[in-house]
Parts: C-alpha cells; sequence; structure tokens
C-alpha cells in the first residue's frame, strides 16, 4: 500500500491536472526556470562546485578532486527532453554527494524543439568521454526519465563504438520506447496524473527528429544489451513508463546482462525524487547501490 502522504500528494497532482502540463510547456517551448537550472547555492556551501563547458553547453561538476579515490556519477536529468534541471533534481544530487560520497557531473544537455536527437545524444556523449579520462575510478550512469534515455543509450553508444564502458548503470522511471507502441501503456495512463500520451508523443517526435521513433539510438529498448554492466533500474507499476520496463527487463534477460529492478506498488511517474517516504527509501537503495560499487 502506498503511503498516506504519497496518496495525497498524488492525488493533488490530479486534481491540478499535472500531466496537462507536457503539452502546455511544448506549445509555449518552456524549459523550466533558468534560476533553477543552476546548482543552488545550499550545494556551494556544502560541495566544491565547478561549471565546465562542453560544446557551448555547462556542465556542473560536484567534488571532482573526489575522482582519484571515488568513481563519478554521470547524472542526466528528466524532463522529456524539454525541460531542464530543477529543484527537485539538485536534491537528488545532494543526496547522491552526501550518501555516497562520489563526485557527480550534471550536465544541462541542448533541450527540444531547439534541438533534435543527434545534437542531444552527441553531447552526452562528449560529456560522458571527458569524464572518463578524468575519473581513473570509473563512471557511474545515471538518469531519471527522458535522462534515463540518455543514460543507457550512451553505455550502448560506448559499447558499439568499443569506447570504455561505465561500471554500473541505474535508470529512474526510464523512458525507453519512444514509439509508444506498447499497448500496456494505454492500460497505465488513467493510473498515471504525471505523463500523458499525446505528450509523451509529441515530445518523443521532436527528439527523434528525422529519425524513426524504434530507432535503437532513440528508444535504447530496442537497443543491444550485450556488453553493458549491471543495469539497476526503480519503477513503479502505476508509472505510465512502467511498460518500458518490462520491455528492459525482457532484453536484459535475453542478453544475459546482470540487472536488478525495484517496482514500487502503486507509485507513479518520478516518484523516486519526491519527497514521500517511498522516495526516500528508494534513494537510500540507489546510495547502497553505488557503494556496492566501490
Amino acid at each position: 500500500m502506498p503511503s498516506v502522504i504519497s496518496s495525497l500528494f498524488y492525488q493533488y497532482q490530479s486534481m491540478t491536472d499535472a500531466r496537462g502540463g507536457l503539452k502546455k510547456h511544448l506549445a509555449a517551448k518552456y524549459h523550466g526556470s533558468p534560476k533553477d537550472m543552476i546548482p543552488p547555492k545550499s550545494l556551494e556551501k556544502r560541495h566544491q562546485v565547478r561549471a565546465g563547458v562542453q560544446s557551448g553547453r555547462p556542465v556542473y561538476y560536484l567534488d571532482l578532486e573526489k575522482a582519484e579515490e571515488k568513481p563519478c556519477i554521470l547524472y542526466f536529468h528528466g524532463g522529456s527532453f524539454l525541460t531542464g534541471l530543477s529543484g527537485r533534481h539538485w536534491r537528488f544530487v545532494r543526496k547522491l554527494l552526501f550518501g555516497a560520497g562520489c563526485p557527480v557531473a550534471v550536465p544541462d544537455y541542448p533541450l527540444i524543439p531547439e534541438h533534435t536527437h543527434g545534437r542531444i545524444l552527441s553531447f552526452c556523449m562528449e560529456t560522458y568521454l571527458e569524464l572518463v579520462e578524468n575519473c581513473p575510478r570509473g563512471v557511474i550512469l545515471s538518469g531519471d526519465g527522458a535522462g534515463a534515455n540518455l543514460a543507457l543509450t550512451v553505455a550502448q553508444q560506448a559499447v558499439r563504438r568499443k569506447l570504455p564502458v561505465p561500471g554500473r548503470i541505474l535508470l529512474l522511471s526510464p523512458y525507453l520506447d519512444l514509439s509508444g507502441d506498447n499497448p500496456i501503456r494505454n492500460v497505465l495512463a488513467h493510473r498515471d496524473p504525471v505523463l500523458e500520451p499525446d505528450g509523451c508523443r509529441e515530445a518523443a517526435l521532436l527528439y527523434a527528429g528525422s529519425r524513426s521513433l524504434s530507432d535503437p539510438s532513440v528508444s535504447p529498448v530496442f537497443g543491444s544489451m550485450e556488453g553493458l554492466p549491471k543495469v539497476t533500474v526503480w519503477t513503479g507499476d502505476n508509472d505510465i513508463l512502467y511498460a518500458d520496463t518490462l520491455l528492459l527487463k525482457d532484453a536484459l534477460k535475453k542478453a544475459r546482462t546482470p540487472y536488478h529492478i525495484y517496482t514500487y506498488p502503486n507509485m507513479v511517474h518520478g516518484w523516486m525524487l519526491e519527497r514521500i517516504p517511498e522516495g526516500r527509501r528508494a534513494l537510500r537503495q540507489i546510495v547502497l547501490t553505488v557503494r556496492e560499487y566501490l
């Protein structure tokens, strides 16, 4: 059973039409609040924060001086490829820094509709390869929602191109199948007050550009899982993207790639980033997963 707090939270989201926000933001080309896209002052007080530039875009490095001792976490934020970093993402980064004690890199990657798949993925690959050069203990790839798509795609590209492979992959409510053809999504759509199919479809088309939505570099669940490190996933069975995790599970099993999936009952999209009991529990699991790799 979900906690009382999470039940009230998602009841509020349903009443305020939270999932209608994506279509509104797409129409307005709204990327979020600029002041939320930079590290908050509270992070700078406790951690060393350095802003770098990769292909004209900011990349924020936190506690990178620890890279000689511990692996670096590269975190791609979610937001349907449209919205940028927000307070909930920085709260998650703060928890990673405190719990795991590893350096974290947070790229402000290009967004739709100004950019499409090719530019966005190229930026993410460049950021990953630069981090690999500066992190002798290796890199852990992580992301939520659309950011999880980028994390898995970067890992697959690294394997395909025979580049250094990440040590672990951590995916939160991953958005991995942009084709929208999975019928399970239709079953879950009315349960999830966060995302709705039409908005997801519009964002997916803008991201893919001239490519097919089922292209493995756009929808990594259709790509090869061979050669990947262990993949750990956090999802909820009321998340509209739970359907993507089920496809991922089958693909990982077929490739004999090690994986573990934490499925929380009644949880919807992105719940692990919220200030609810289930979110705090998931964060502890994420931290423990990183520590197991140290």
